[in-house]
């Protein structure tokens, strides 16, 4: 019974969110890492339209009766990582910008963060009710 407060949609969907940051994160440090590579393309990962796919329009629903309809849990499908061919910012095809890349750092750093700590909220919450306070 306690295994369903771990094994939750909402604990899937932080899981799965860090697994995909974390991704996103060396995928971003690989671009960075080839800004002199010649005819690099830079790689990257459409984390929002990944997110919104499962989150859309649903809400979680809690089972407090073995009668009530189980809400299924929405699957993060394979992530499918993109590279960016549109743009060229020089002579050599290379299409990193350093500058972007390490403002995309900051943002997924602070994605990231964000969702450890919501984790941290749940497992603190988790402690509590095991410890009975």
């Amino acid at each position: 019974m306690w295994t369903d407060l771990i094994d939750s949609r909402s604990s899937k969907l932080l899981e799965r969110s860090m697994d995909a940051s974390n991704l996103r994160q060396q995928l971003l440090n690989q671009n960075l890492a080839n800004v002199n590579t010649p005819h690099y393309k830079r790689l990257d990962i459409d984390f929002k339209s990944l997110l919104d796919n499962v989150t859309k329009d649903e809400l979680e629903m809690v089972k407090t009766h073995p009668k009530h309809i189980v809400n299924t849990v929405a699957e993060i499908g394979p992530v499918r990582i993109n590279r960016e061919t549109r743009t060229e910012s020089r002579f050599d095809t290379n299409n990193v910008d350093p500058e972007y890349e390490m403002a995309q750092v900051a943002e997924n750093s602070l994605y990231f963060q964000s969702v450890s700590e919501r984790w941290k909220g749940k497992m603190t919450s988790l402690k509590m009710v095991i410890e009975g306070r």
